[in-house]
């Protein structure tokens, strides 16, 4: 019988349905990286922008954690399905991001990856 090496978290979205939340493949992970370390380049200011590059992040996670529901699927598209914890849960589970509020900067969003 073989074991997996990881944890899988079910969560509830806003609209009641379920989301299997496990590791991204390394495939989805590059490309979900790719989109998180624009959070720590010039232009990305403020939270409401960091919001926009976790919120493109997020979709990454749910085109591959549930590619039948998810492939085609877009920022508008399931920004009525989470709310902020739950894409936190979901970008910390999926991509091993952790976003955590500077102590000298509140109001500035740091993403630290812990893998």
């Amino acid at each position: 019988m073989a074991t997996k090496v990881y944890d899988e978290l079910e969560i509830e979205l806003e609209d009641g349905s379920t989301l299997n939340v496990k590791p991204l493949p390394i495939k989805g992970l590059r490309k979900f990286m790719e989109v998180v370390t624009m959070v720590g380049q010039e232009g990305i200011e403020t939270e409401n922008e960091a919001m926009e590059v976790f919120l493109d992040a997020a979709v990454i996670c749910f085109q591959y954690l549930d590619s039948k529901r998810f492939k085609e699927s877009k920022k508008e598209d399931i920004e009525d399905l989470i709310t902020v914890p739950t894409m936190m849960k979901i970008l910390e589970i999926a991509g091993g991001l952790k976003a955590a509020r500077s102590e000298e900067h509140t109001s500035e969003l740091q993403s630290h990856w812990y893998i």
